[in-house]
C-alpha cells in the first residue's frame, strides 16, 4: 500500500457524513435575493457603461446578500441564503421567469420551492424592469429573420446560453493564490494608469475601473464572512466549534485579498473565487478544473511544517466538494429535457492526476487524497474526472479504476489523444497539457480560455430527415432548411451524401449567424469584469472576456445523433444502392408514415444491415466520414469574439430532447425515438461486446474533436474485476480514445429505483458527459439508461 494511502486509511468522516446527508435531504429552492438586488442597482444605474453597471450590481449584491455559515462548516460562502438554492437571473432572459413563476414548486421535473412573498417580489419589483432590455431582447433585435426562422426547427438550439449566459471556463487560481485580489488590484491600476488620457476616457478605463470594482466587491464579501465568524465564535459555548469559528474568521480576514499562506487559506480562497464567478454570472459549468495542481504547493507547505496531514485535507477536500452541490440552476420548464436531472446543469467539473506543462507525470499524493475525498462523497457535483497518460502511476490508475467499478461516477481522460487535439486547434503545448476540464468534458487551458463549450447543438440526424424530404420538416410537416432535390430522382448513394452535407452547410452556417448575435448581444448587456480578471488575457488587453479578451476563445458546437447518421446512411447505401432490396422511394414513404405498415421493413434495417460500434470497416468507415465533413464545416468560420467553432460529440440531455423532434430515420428508429449518447453506439446495436465498440470509436478522427466526445459504458460492476476493467480503458487510450464513463448499475437496481424512488434518493448515475440523481430523472431519461447495454469484460 502506497504511503499516502495508508495515511488516508482511517478519515475521520463524521462531519462529512453529515453534512453531506444535509445537503442530500435539503429540498431545491429559487432564492430571489441576487435578482433583487441586482435588479435594483441597475435601476439607479442603467444609462451608465455596461461594464460600469455590471460591476456596480456585482458590488450592490455582494455587500447586501445574507451572509450564512451554517453549522458544522469549515468552508464557507453560499450563493443564495438558501441550503439548496437556485438564484435568478433576469438579466439574461426574463420572460421564461415570468411564464413559469406559478410553476415552479408544482413540476414534476426539477421542482423548486418558492413562496408567495417571493413570486411577488418577482412580479412587482423585479420583472417590470427587465422588459425590453434584456439579453434575449437584444438578441431579437440582433438575430436576422431567417436565422430565428431556422431555429424553431429545432435542427439546432442555443437555448441554454441564451438563459444563462456563456459560462464554461476555469480560472487561474495559482495567480489568485500567489498575488492575492489586492495584488490583482494593484497591476489592474498600473495598467489603467499606463494608459493613453484618449483609452482611460473609453472602453479600456471603464474596463479596468470595472475589474477593480468588483474585486474590492469580492474582499468585502470575504470580510463580510470574517465578521460573521467572529460574532457567531463570540456567542459559541462549545469550545471547539468556538475554534473553528476564529479560525474560520482569521482565513476570511486573509483571502482572498492577501496571498494564500496555507492549505486552509488556500481552499477557502479558491472557493470564494469560484463562488463569486457564479454570483456574477449565470453561465453554466464554470469549473475548478485541475484541483490537485493548484493545491499542491499548500499542502506540501503545511506537510513540512506540520500544520496539516493527510486526513485533515482529505476532509476539507471533501467539504469543498460538498459545497459545490449547493450551486445549481433551475432551468426554463420547457427546456429541462436538454438538461435532464435536478441539479440544473451546473456541472462544476473536477480533474486530479495527467501531466504537467513540462510533460512530466504531475500525479502527486494531493491527487490521491482528492480522489479519496470525492469517492467519500458520491454526490452528483463536482463532476470528476481523472486525467491519465502513459506517465500515470500503475497505483493511482488502479485505484481510480477500483472506485469506478464500485459505482463512484468518474471520467478517465486521455492526455496521450487530448493535448495533441488541442495543440491542433491553435494551444501552445504547455498550455494543452496543463488543461483542466469543464462542465461535461470539454478539455481547454485552465485559466486561459473562454469557451463557449457548450454553445450550440446540432442535430446532424434531422439534417438527414430533411436530406430525405426536400426540406420537410416531416414531424411538423412544414418546411425546413433548403431544397436539396427529390430524393427519388437520386440515381447514387452520393447524391445522398451531397443532399445531406448540404443540409448540414446550410445549418452550420446559420448557427454561425446565430451565435454571432447572441455573442454580441451577450457582450453589450452582461460583461463579465470580475471573471475577466481571473482569466489570462483581458487585463492584458484591456478587453472583457465577452468581447475576446481571453488568451484563447472557442465555440462548441456538439453533433447530436452521431450513431443515427452513420447506421442511416450505411443503411441507405447498403439496402438501397448496393442491395437493391428497396428503393429510395420506398424507403421516403415509410419514413414519412413513421413504419406504419412497414414493421418488417424496419426490422430488416435495424437489425440486418451492420451498424456502427461492431468493428465493421464500413460502416465505421462512413462515421468516420460523417465526423470527418462536420469538422470540416466548422473549420472555416470564426466566432464573434475572434476564436474558432470547436467540434464535440456529446449530448447531454439533447439526444432525448431532440429525438423528439425528430422523424423515423433509416437506421430502423421510429419517429419521437431518443437518439445515440456522444460517441456511444445506439442501444442495442453493439451486438460483439465492448472491445468491437472502442475498435470502432477509434477508428474515427478523434484527434480533430476538439471540444471532447463522450463514450458511455455499462457494466455491471459486481461482475467486473477492476484488473479488466483496467486493462480496457488502457487498450482504448492506446488506440487514440478521447475519454470514457461507465455506469456499473445493474438494471435491477435501477428498476426498484423506479419503483421505490425513497429507497434510492441519492443514486447517482452517468447520463452523458454527467450525473445525475436518477430519481431526479425523466421517465424517457430513466428508460433510456436502462436500456443501455450492458456488457462484460
Amino acid at each position: 500500500m502506497p504511503p499516502s494511502e495508508a495515511a488516508c486509511a482511517s478519515v475521520p468522516r463524521s462531519r462529512v457524513e453529515r453534512l453531506r446527508e444535509r445537503i442530500v435531504d435539503a429540498p431545491q429552492e429559487v432564492c430571489v435575493e441576487r435578482a433583487l438586488h441586482l435588479t435594483r442597482s441597475m435601476t439607479e444605474n442603467w444609462c451608465r457603461h455596461p461594464l460600469t453597471r455590471m460591476s456596480m450590481a456585482l458590488a450592490h449584491v455582494l455587500d447586501r446578500a445574507r451572509v450564512i455559515i451554517r453549522e458544522g462548516e469549515l468552508v464557507v460562502g453560499c450563493r443564495t441564503s438558501k441550503l439548496k438554492g437556485a438564484p435568478l437571473f433576469p438579466e439574461n432572459k426574463s420572460q421564461w421567469i415570468e411564464g413559469d413563476l406559478e410553476s415552479f414548486d408544482r413540476r414534476l421535473l426539477q421542482k423548486a420551492l418558492i413562496t408567495d412573498e417571493e413570486k411577488r417580489v418577482l412580479r412587482d419589483q423585479v420583472l417590470p424592469f427587465w422588459k425590453g432590455r434584456t439579453v434575449e431582447d437584444r438578441l431579437r433585435e440582433l438575430l436576422p429573420a431567417d436565422v430565428s426562422r431556422d431555429m424553431d426547427t429545432y435542427v439546432f438550439t442555443m437555448m441554454l446560453e441564451i438563459t444563462y449566459g456563456i459560462g464554461h471556463f476555469t480560472m487561474d487560481h495559482p495567480r489568485v493564490l500567489r498575488l492575492g485580489l489586492r495584488g490583482i488590484i494593484d497591476e489592474t491600476r498600473t495598467k489603467r494608469a499606463a494608459l493613453s488620457g484618449r483609452d482611460r476616457a473609453g472602453d479600456k478605463g471603464f474596463f479596468y475601473d470595472a475589474v477593480i470594482r468588483s474585486l474590492d466587491a469580492a474582499i468585502r464579501f470575504a470580510r463580510r464572512h470574517a465578521a460573521l465568524a467572529q460574532e457567531l465564535a463570540a456567542a459559541e459555548s462549545d469550545p471547539a466549534r468556538k475554534r473553528e469559528l476564529e479560525e474560520i474568521s482569521a482565513v476570511c480576514s486573509r483571502v482572498p485579498e492577501h496571498p494564500a499562506r496555507t492549505f486552509r487559506e488556500a481552499v477557502q480562497s479558491v472557493y470564494f473565487i469560484h463562488l463569486i464567478a457564479q454570483i456574477e454570472s449565470g453561465g453554466n459549468s464554470i469549473s475548478l478544473g485541475r484541483i490537485d495542481r493548484i493545491l499542491l504547493p499548500y499542502y506540501l507547505g503545511d506537510r513540512r511544517s506540520g500544520r496539516t496531514t493527510p486526513e485533515e485535507a482529505r476532509e476539507l477536500l471533501s467539504l469543498l466538494y460538498l459545497k459545490t452541490n449547493e450551486i445549481w440552476n433551475v432551468l426554463e420548464e420547457a427546456f429541462i429535457p436538454g438538461g435532464e436531472g435536478a441539479e440544473g446543469k451546473t456541472t462544476q467539473n473536477v480533474v486530479v492526476g495527467g501531466v504537467g506543462p513540462d510533460g512530466k507525470d504531475a500525479t502527486s499524493e494531493l491527487s490521491r487524497i482528492a480522489l479519496d475525498a470525492y469517492a467519500d462523497l458520491r454526490t452528483v457535483q463536482p463532476n470528476f474526472g481523472v486525467r491519465l497518460s502513459a506517465l500515470s502511476p500503475p497505483d493511482f490508475f488502479l485505484k481510480a479504476v477500483q472506485y469506478a467499478r464500485d459505482g463512484v461516477a468518474l471520467h478517465f481522460f486521455n492526455d496521450d489523444a487530448i493535448i495533441p487535439s488541442l495543440t491542433a486547434a491553435g494551444h501552445a503545448l504547455e498550455h494543452a497539457r496543463d488543461y483542466g476540464v469543464v462542465g461535461c468534458l470539454e478539455p481547454n487551458a485552465q485559466g486561459r480560455t473562454f469557451g463557449s463549450t457548450f454553445a450550440v447543438q446540432l442535430n446532424a440526424i434531422k439534417c438527414l430527415e430533411l436530406a430525405l424530404s426536400n426540406g420537410t420538416d416531416t414531424v411538423l410537416g412544414s418546411p425546413a432548411g433548403i431544397r436539396t432535390g427529390d430524393p427519388r430522382t437520386f440515381r447514387a448513394f452520393e447524391d445522398v451524401w451531397t443532399a445531406y452535407a448540404a443540409q448540414v452547410s446550410h445549418f452550420v452556417r446559420q448557427m454561425v449567424r446565430g451565435m454571432a448575435a447572441l455573442d454580441q448581444a451577450i457582450a453589450e448587456i452582461v460583461p463579465s469584469p470580475f471573471a475577466s480578471a481571473m482569466i489570462e488575457g483581458p487585463l492584458e488587453r484591456g478587453l472583457d472576456l465577452t468581447r475576446g479578451g481571453a488568451l484563447y476563445n472557442s465555440t462548441g458546437v456538439e453533433l447530436i445523433g452521431f450513431a443515427n447518421v452513420a447506421d442511416s446512411l450505411h443503411a441507405i447505401r447498403t439496402a438501397v444502392f448496393e442491395d437493391r432490396s428497396l428503393t429510395l422511394g420506398q424507403l421516403v414513404e415509410w419514413l414519412a408514415n413513421n413504419w406504419r405498415e412497414a414493421e418488417d421493413k424496419r426490422v430488416y434495417l435495424l437489425r440486418k444491415i451492420a451498424k456502427y460500434g461492431n468493428d465493421d470497416d464500413e460502416v465505421d468507415g462512413l462515421a468516420a466520414r460523417v465526423l470527418d465533413h462536420f469538422c470540416n464545416e466548422l473549420s472555416g468560420y470564426r466566432s464573434y469574439r475572434g476564436g474558432a467553432f470547436w467540434p464535440g460529440v456529446f449530448s447531454v440531455g439533447f439526444h432525448i430532447a431532440m429525438g423528439a423532434f425528430t422523424g423515423a430515420t433509416p437506421d430502423g428508429r421510429p419517429s419521437g425515438a431518443v437518439l445515440g449518447n456522444g460517441l456511444t453506439p445506439m442501444t442495442g446495436n453493439a451486438f460483439l461486446g465492448p472491445t468491437a465498440v472502442l475498435r470502432s470509436v477509434t477508428k474515427l478522427p478523434l484527434k480533430r474533436v476538439s471540444n471532447g466526445a463522450n463514450l458511455n459504458m455499462r457494466f455491471h460492476g459486481k461482475r467486473l474485476r477492476a484488473e479488466n476493467l483496467k486493462a480496457f480503458i488502457d487498450t482504448y487510450f492506446e488506440r487514440g480514445g478521447l475519454q470514457v464513463q461507465f455506469n456499473m448499475v445493474g438494471a435491477d437496481v435501477l428498476r426498484d429505483a423506479q419503483l421505490h424512488p425513497e429507497n434510492h434518493r441519492d443514486l447517482v448515475v452517468r447520463v452523458s458527459g454527467y450525473s445525475a440523481l436518477f430519481t431526479g430523472l425523466s421517465s424517457a431519461a430513466q428508460e433510456e439508461i436502462v436500456a443501455r447495454t450492458e456488457y462484460e469484460l
